[in-house]
């Protein structure tokens, strides 16, 4: 499909042609006009249909400034894109998530549970605003410039950043979430513990270990298993988790501890709320950011309090 425009309150589908579930053109399509139907329904327009590069998505996103509706059919990364385009331009327009990649991480957070779920969302759901996070980081020997990008889901540095970078694309393709599981045992075969420096909202906070993540939703395994106490994405903060310890083990130990405890946690395994959020390590680790992985880097983080409005499923 091509990219048509017929007027500046038009609808606009974003379509990450690239994302796991959409690798089969027949079921792309079906999707696809799927979700044409429903965005007709809730508007009473059609839709522009965008389904090509990066660049082009953000282009459509740029020239949409009136746009009633803007819908991702993608991963968590396509609608980060999106939500940092909504919020860049300071618009209230409504975010629709069709999950269409490997974790959907997001999705789930918000109750967007497969396409029926997200057909419905579309239809009928109700407006809801969304903490994001916003990072800046310095790579290695780059001081003077730092890099900057929203995140809907979470960013980390260490193991997680590790585990990302080793499910590459082709194996999320074929294998989707078993990507992530292969990935974190291979990971974990060699694990070597780290120095964490962290400064939470002014607090520092040193010790030796594997994670930390500073996180807006989700779950530890994404769909599967979740922290005792859930992520919140509304309450205008983010989750500081940090595990500790020296090896495999205590980092197991750790996320087990998450899982099955609520309230704060301190000592070897950390998490509270916070607003602001600095980290550094030694040696250097890797960072990620909505599962995009980059090289090792001195990392700041903030939260943007209900930044972006996001349709759910009706409750």
């Amino acid at each position: 499909m091509t990219s048509e425009s017929t007027g500046s309150a038009q609808p606009l589908v974003i379509v990450n042609p690239r994302a796991a579930g959409l690798v089969d053109p027949a079921q792309r399509d079906r999707i696809v006009r799927a979700v044409s139907v429903a965005v007709e329904q809730r508007t009473g327009r059609s839709a522009t249909i965008e389904s090509g590069s990066l660049e082009a998505a953000r282009r459509a996103l740029a020239a949409a400034v009136d746009s009633s509706l803007v819908v991702v059919v993608g991963g968590d990364g396509t609608v980060r894109e999106a939500a940092a385009d909504l919020v860049g331009r300071g618009r209230n327009t409504p975010l629709a998530i069709i999950p269409a990649g490997t974790g959907n991480v997001l999705a789930g957070a918000l109750g967007i549970r497969g396409m029926r779920g997200a057909l419905e969302a579309i239809r009928s759901g109700e407006p809801l605003r969304l903490d994001l996070g916003r990072a800046r980081w310095w790579e290695v020997g780059e001081a003077a410039h730092p890099h900057e990008r929203l995140f809907s889901v979470a960013c980390g540095m260490g193991l997680d950043a590790r585990v990302m970078a080793a499910a590459e694309h082709e194996w999320k393709r074929r294998l989707r979430f078993g990507a992530y599981v292969g990935a974190a045992v291979r990971e974990l075969a060699r694990l070597a513990a780290v120095q964490f420096r962290i400064v939470a909202d002014g607090e520092p906070i040193e010790l030796v270990g594997h994670l930390v993540l500073v996180a807006n939703a989700g779950e530890l395994i994404p769909g599967r298993v979740g922290p005792r106490q859930r992520i919140d994405p509304t309450d205008g903060r983010l989750d500081l988790i940090v595990l500790g310890g020296s090896n495999a083990v205590a980092a197991l130990r750790g996320a087990a501890s998450l899982m099955l405890r609520s309230g704060d946690l301190s000592g070897g395994v950390i998490r509270r709320s916070v607003r602001e959020v600095t980290i550094e390590s030694d040696p250097a680790q890797p960072i990620e950011t909505d599962g995009d992985h980059h090289p090792p880097a001195r990392l700041e983080i903030g939260v943007l309090p209900g930044a972006v409005s996001v349709l759910i499923p009706g409750r």
